[in-house]
């Protein structure tokens, strides 16, 4: 029997970190379920982190260098671990969305699907996709590029990012065609806020019956913040690309003051979230549910999880 691998590459913003916690506290139980998933923490070398791997994947030079690589790295997973099931949770497997300068949006969807499937082939793949209404997702995608760096204001953000090229229904596609139909499921972050439990149940129900009374209060991470501290964020970000002498500089400094500084902040803001206007978010939302419709249409039996 091939050794099976599930896929968790939902879009950003749409719950990934608080299922990867869920996992990774709660590594000892998964691990005598037959179920490893990689640690959660950024500082781990890129050659051990498959995540990584997989997401940096490219289409030209030594691709077969790389894919050589990730399989001998999932091998050693296996075999280390003793484990019958390999969960690799990425929101960065198919790329970032268009910010600026792109024609279309998750640009490299496409490539890196291919490129998983050809790393990936031979093993029993699972996919599941996490997608969100966009009037919610931009707006959240925008205060966490200010977090990592970026001190633009949202309605210049707003300007800069081609709104009309917003969908997942291509990033679908690409997965559908690359690992299967039957083998890719979509699901709606709205129903992860309304119910995270029972959505992680339904998307990955082997997964938490081995958690059990563990999996039923998985952890709410990286909660959206009010503009009073998007502000802050994006005060420190301009002071530290005036301070910096080098690019490694200006994102160390970052770094330093988002970590110490605003991090531990976080919790105590209380403004008002940035949010579209109505009329914008009300366009954002009808090209979501028209995303969902060529999302079922395009499948033999539609695979949008409720």
């Amino acid at each position: 029997m091939a050794r099976k691998i599930i896929i968790h590459c939902g879009a950003p913003k749409t719950g990934s970190t608080s299922f990867q916690h869920l996992l990774y506290d709660n590594r000892e139980r998964m691990l005598k379920a037959g179920f490893y998933f990689p640690a959660v923490s950024r500082k781990k070398r890129e050659a051990d982190d498959i995540r990584i791997m997989l997401s940096n994947l490219k289409g030209e030079g030594g691709r077969k260098k790389e894919i050589k690589q990730v399989r001998k790295l999932i091998e050693t997973l296996f075999e280390q671990n003793s484990v019958h099931t390999l969960i690799i949770s990425n929101e960065g497997l198919l790329g970032k969305p268009a910010v600026k300068g792109n024609k279309t949006f998750l640009p490299k969807a496409e490539e890196s699907a291919r490129l998983m499937a050809e790393a990936l082939e031979g093993y029993d793949v699972e996919v599941r996709y996490f997608i969100r209404d966009f009037a919610g997702f931009l707006p959240s995608w925008y205060v966490q590029q200010v977090r990592m760096g970026n001190d633009m204001e949202f309605e210049k953000f707003v300007r800069a990012y081609n709104l009309e090229k917003a969908t997942w229904a291509p990033a679908v596609a690409s997965l559908r065609k690359h690992f299967g139909v039957e083998r890719v499921e979509i699901y709606d972050h709205a129903d992860l806020v309304k119910d995270a439990h029972g959505l992680f149940s339904r998307a990955f129900p082997e997964i938490m019956t081995a958690l059990g009374e563990a999996g039923r209060s998985p952890p709410n991470k990286n909660m959206s913040i009010g503009r009073g501290m998007v502000n802050a964020y994006r005060r420190w970000n301009g002071i530290a690309a005036r301070i910096g002498w080098s690019a490694g500089s200006r994102k160390s400094i970052q770094h330093i003051g988002r970590r110490y500084v605003l991090l531990p902040f976080e919790r105590f803001s209380k403004s008002e979230k940035i949010r579209f206007d109505a009329e914008t978010a009300a366009r954002m939302t009808a090209r979501y549910k028209a995303d969902i419709e060529a999302i079922k249409a395009a499948a033999p039996t539609p695979t949008l999880g409720g």
